[in-house]
């Protein structure tokens, strides 16, 4: 079964579990994946030409937005499963902004949010295939899902299919976890 929920299940050659900071307490087989929050925020200036390019800091990186936003992030934590937004975190994070580009001190807070970022004990991926058949895997990209998703997708598609993968997936296999 590749999907069960209340009303039905769905059923497939082939499943993947790609599911993010959940994905390790997803059966058949347990992953050693955790949770790490991350909290951002997004501010608008008046002045909408202010960041041109993507700001990095040991403390705070600054990216802009083609609307104008500038995206302020990031923490990481600790926190297991909580997603809540810590306005003393929120504050932080805007005066590390305002330190790197002055004029984001007056910018208006548009939003805040937290997310959950999925790490393994090595905080590398678990990629390819399980010991269980037509089970594989894409997870515990920590930090860098968004940026490695066009990859892991090529290459976990190649793995579907039975075909080599163009990189050795040996280094991010599921049995370096084995017990």
């Amino acid at each position: 079964t590749g999907v069960r929920t209340a009303k039905t299940q769905f059923r497939g050659a082939a499943v993947v579990n790609c599911a993010g900071a959940w994905a390790g307490q997803i059966g058949p087989r347990p992953f050693p994946l955790r949770p790490v929050k991350g909290q951002m925020l997004a501010l608008v200036s008046s002045d909408h030409t202010l960041l041109r390019h993507v700001v990095r800091a040991p403390e705070v990186y600054l990216v802009p937005r083609s609307d104008g936003r500038i995206v302020v992030g990031s923490t990481l934590e600790e926190a297991g499963f909580d997603k809540r937004v810590d306005p003393d975190t929120v504050h932080r994070l805007h005066q590390a902004a305002a330190n790197l580009v002055p004029d984001l001190g007056e910018a208006r807070l548009h939003e805040a949010w937290a997310g959950l970022r999925p790490c393994t004990p090595d905080n590398l991926p678990i990629l390819g295939s399980t010991d269980i058949h037509g089970y594989f895997v894409a997870l515990g990209h920590f930090r860098n899902g968004i940026l490695l998703t066009a990859i892991t997708a090529h290459l976990i598609a190649q793995v579907v299919r039975g075909v080599s993968p163009e990189f050795d997936l040996a280094p991010f296999s599921a049995a370096r976890f084995a017990t």
